[in-house]
């Protein structure tokens, strides 16, 4: 193959690349109840680690106890962390303001939630935008969860329900 050949090929691959949006987007949270009712934009997150039953509904995880902290951290579409990690202790709540991150120079793609604890040997969830929109859009409350993947041995993680907005996960 010449070399013009092979610049040509590189340079249709670039001009593609150049018009394909990212897949992580900054998420838009302008259009939610509470955005549009002038009222805050928050999600409250209850740390239930230590319950052995009741928040896993609607998702792939069985919970069980395993009571530790956990970090929440919004995070951009290059999945950097986007402002300051709530860190929350078994039994407790936090609440993050969306709207602050919604606000800062890069925006932000996904809510990560993960075991400060047992980072090593918990595997943590991620709610996506759309996630966040309906918990938005509903009464803005997560229940954090530890438990095993349903059907996959020790596969041991945390996992997320939200009574706003019907969201639950991990599904898979």
């Amino acid at each position: 193959m010449s070399i013009s050949i092979k610049r040509s090929a590189l340079m249709a691959i670039l001009a593609a690349f150049a018009v394909t949006p990212l897949a992580n987007a900054t998420c838009d949270i302008s259009q939610t109840k509470c955005a549009l009712n002038g009222g805050k934009c928050n999600i409250q997150f209850k740390n239930k680690t230590g319950d052995a039953a009741g928040s896993d509904g609607g998702t792939s995880v069985q919970q069980t106890s395993s009571a530790q902290t956990i970090v929440v951290k919004a995070k951009d579409k290059w999945d950097e962390r986007v402002g300051n990690r709530l860190k929350i202790p078994a039994g407790a709540k936090k609440t993050m303001n969306m709207e602050k991150k919604a606000g800062k120079k890069r925006g932000f793609a996904t809510i990560s939630i993960a075991s400060q604890d047992f980072d090593f040997a918990v595997a943590g969830a991620d709610m996506s935008c759309d996630d966040i929109k309906a918990v938005l859009n509903g009464n803005g409350t997560c229940k954090i969860f530890h438990g095993m993947k349903k059907g996959a041995g020790m596969d041991v993680r945390l996992g997320f329900q939200c009574d706003g907005g019907n969201v639950a996960g991990p599904k898979k």
